[in-house]
Formats: structure tokens, sequence, C-alpha cells
């Protein structure tokens, strides 16, 4: 009988947003705009272009100052503690994914990597623990200072993998986000929800 084909790959690195879990702003913005004299639209044109929230998943303001400045420009009537829950509250975990990471962390590094802010990591690690668990290394936009594309935050990534570039398989449901990564090295897979594809190239990769 002949032996399995042994998996060039010795780490799997994952985005959260829309792989691990799934989210959606839009409830969020229907949310505050019954708290504020705005209206959804321009709630969402705010956070567009505003810059704000980059400089929140970079780690330049803190949650409290991400609150103030929202609170002020879009006049809401809403506490901190009310605040979070609306901001916190766009998130549904992506159960095949996760079923996923208990198969893989027996045979190989696995690594988080997310543009993402303190407020969803506190919530989501307090409510889906078992999520993070999985993983050797999380690497954060906040803390790192840096978000992706930028080379730095790959690079941090690719040290946590312990392996090679050629050796780390990428998943992220941006192709702007693989492409950087591809561009440094990496395998790489674009995740929309395709589920069976991702097997599909982690069975020929023979990770699986």
């Amino acid at each position: 009988m002949p032996k399995p084909k042994a998996s060039k790959i010795k780490a799997v690195l994952f985005d959260l947003g829309n792989v691990l879990f799934y989210f959606d702003f839009a409830p969020a913005f229907q949310r505050l705009a019954k708290r504020s004299d705005l209206n959804v639209r321009e709630i969402e044109d705010f956070f567009i272009q505003s810059g704000l929230e980059a400089l929140y998943d970079s780690g330049k303001i803190s949650s409290i100052q991400f609150y103030q400045n929202v609170r002020k420009a879009l006049r809401l009537q809403v506490n901190y503690a009310a605040f979070k829950k609306i901001w916190n509250g766009i998130f549904k975990p992506n159960l095949p994914i996760l079923r996923l990471l208990k198969k893989l962390q027996k045979k190989h590094r696995l690594v988080l990597i997310s543009n993402t802010n303190s407020m969803h990591i506190d919530h989501l690690r307090r409510h889906y623990p078992h999520a993070f668990s999985a993983f050797q290394t999380l690497i954060f936009s906040y803390r790192a200072k840096r978000r992706k594309p930028d080379k730095f935050i790959y690079q941090k990534a690719i040290r946590a993998c312990r392996a090679n570039p050629e050796h780390i398989f990428y998943i992220d449901d941006r192709p702007d986000l693989t492409a950087a990564a591809s561009s440094l090295g990496l395998e790489t897979f674009t995740y929309h929800n395709n589920t069976r594809a991702l097997l599909k190239q982690m069975k020929a990769l023979a990770i699986l």
C-alpha cells in the first residue's frame, strides 16, 4: 500500500473576518441610526471616508477614543457599554472552518492574522474561546501597529509560522491580501464561503 503523500506545508495561516467568522456591519449601522439624526447611508459613508476604523485597527487610538470620536461625529445618544454591544453584534461563526481547525492542529502549526481591533477581539475571545485555542500565535493589527497588506505584519506572521514562506498556506477572503502574501512566496487561497474548494486545495497540497 503506497504511503500518503508528504505535505510541504508546515503551517497554516488564517485570516479571521469572513473566514473564521462572517461579519456584516449593516445591522450595526441600522442600530446606530436609531440613536442618531443621521441615516444609515450617512453613517456608512462616515466609516468609509473618515479613516477612523483604520486608526483603531492600527492601534493608534484606544477603544474609548474610537467610541468618543464616533459618538461626536454621528451625534449619537448611546453610552459606551451600549455602543460596544452594537459594534460587536456583527459576527457569525463559520462552523465548517472552526471544525477544520481541530483537524489541522494535530499536524500543523496554526497562526491567526487579522486586521482588527481590541473591542472585536475581546468580544470574540469571550464568546468563542475554542476558536482561538487552536492557534499557536495570534497576530492582530491593533497590537502589531500595522495592517495587512503591510509587509511588516506578513513577515511577523512568517516568523510566527516557524517555516519558510513556501511551506505556509494562507487563507484570506480578500484577493488583494492573498496577492500580497503570494508575492512573498506563500501558498494562498482566497476564501469566499467556498469551503469545498478550500478542502480540495488542501487535499491537493496534502495538508489533509
